[in-house]
């Protein structure tokens, strides 16, 4: 059966979904501890998402599913395919789209953080070839980064 959907790669998504979130989570304990995160350039960035928005599911609904998509199809299936045609090595091609990916995101703690994650979700697009597990990778860490903003204020 080829399926798209069937057991095989429902694990693979759901194991990719589970890397993406606990990466996400270590980054933020990291970055948090070393007070990286305590900047106050960083802290009015992040506290610009709100002006998208004050409603929790259209924060979701942009950080969670639009903005991941977007990404995923500029990063992994353009400048990444583009690239690997004419790099031809796959570690680079990794990294350098990890790169841009986080100059993508300009602030610099967002740009460290954006690379580091840009390393597992673009290596993710390597492995599978499919543009719905780095999308799911990016969702969960995206997922994850958005809780802790919401929540940080209780924590």
């Amino acid at each position: 059966m080829n399926n798209a959907f069937d057991l095989k790669q429902i694990k693979i998504h759901a194991l990719w979904a589970l890397i993406g979130a606990l990466s996400a989570l270590l980054l933020t304990f990291i970055f948090n501890e070393s007070g990286l995160t305590q900047l106050e350039s960083f802290q009015s960035s992040e506290s610009s998402m709100y002006l998208i928005s004050d409603s929790l599911a259209i924060l979701i609904m942009v950080y969670c599913f639009a903005t991941p998509l977007v990404e995923e199809i500029i990063f992994r299936y353009f400048i990444f395919n583009f690239l690997n045609r004419h790099i031809k090595r796959a570690a680079v091609t990794i990294v350098v789209t990890a790169a841009l990916f986080g100059i993508y995101h300009i602030h610099p703690v967002q740009a460290l953080y954006g690379f580091l994650m840009g390393l597992i979700i673009t290596y993710s697009y390597y492995r599978h070839r499919v543009l719905s597990i780095p999308f799911i990778v990016h969702l969960a860490a995206n997922a994850v980064a958005l809780a802790y903003t919401m929540l940080s204020p209780v924590l």
